[in-house]
């Protein structure tokens, strides 16, 4: 009887831990299944000789190869459990990242991806942007995300998530501006408060 407690509290200690997360595969140990936009998973970077080591950058995440034109998104769907939640991404750079200087990229920053019911904002330059959107409740937050360029470290950004409606549809969307290089996504979660 002892045995078959130690053995489900093994079992189920990884669940208990990971109950309050409101979004699905935040850690991307699944590959990135329940994310959909233009990222890639591990395994599309993994060399094809078994025998020749993964690049160290691209070999867990999600990744992000960033494009000279246009903005790249990646999007989940969910239901936030309450009002409040605490938003923390972890990411990483490639050390060739740079985003574009051209000021036109980060006006009315909505539309460049297509969020059309967003009134139009713009962004500053070397930066990213993270939407928490509730369409049936027409309103969302957004979070203008000024990394580190150059470092080659992991960068995390936390806000607080407030007035949202518990249960309600939402979406969480990262959106990158055109530029080069890579990022990559260690961490996406979504906690209780």
């Amino acid at each position: 009887m002892k045995k078959l407690a130690c053995l489900l509290a093994l079992v189920l200690l990884p669940l208990l831990i990971r109950a309050d997360d409101w979004l699905a595969n935040g850690d991307f140990s699944d590959g990135i299944s329940h994310w959909y936009g233009e990222a890639k998973a591990p395994a599309d970077f993994a060399p094809p000789d078994p025998f020749t080591k993964a690049d160290p950058l691209t070999s867990q995440g999600m990744i992000v190869p960033l494009s000279g034109g246009v903005w790249k998104k990646v999007s989940q769907d969910f239901k936030g459990k309450s009002a409040n939640g605490i938003l923390t991404v972890s990411y990483v750079l490639s050390p060739d990242l740079a985003f574009s200087k051209r000021p036109d990229d980060y006006q009315n920053m909505p539309d460049k991806i297509g969020y059309d019911h967003w009134v139009a904002f713009n962004t500053p330059p070397d930066s990213w942007v993270i939407f928490v959107s509730e369409l049936e409740q027409e309103k969302g937050a957004y979070y203008v995300i000024q990394p580190e360029i150059g470092s080659t470290k992991e960068q995390t950004f936390t806000a607080s998530l407030k007035d949202m409606t518990p249960w309600s549809p939402k979406t969480i969307c990262l959106a990158f501006p055109p530029g080069a290089g890579t990022i990559v996504l260690h961490k996406v979660e979504i906690s209780d408060p």
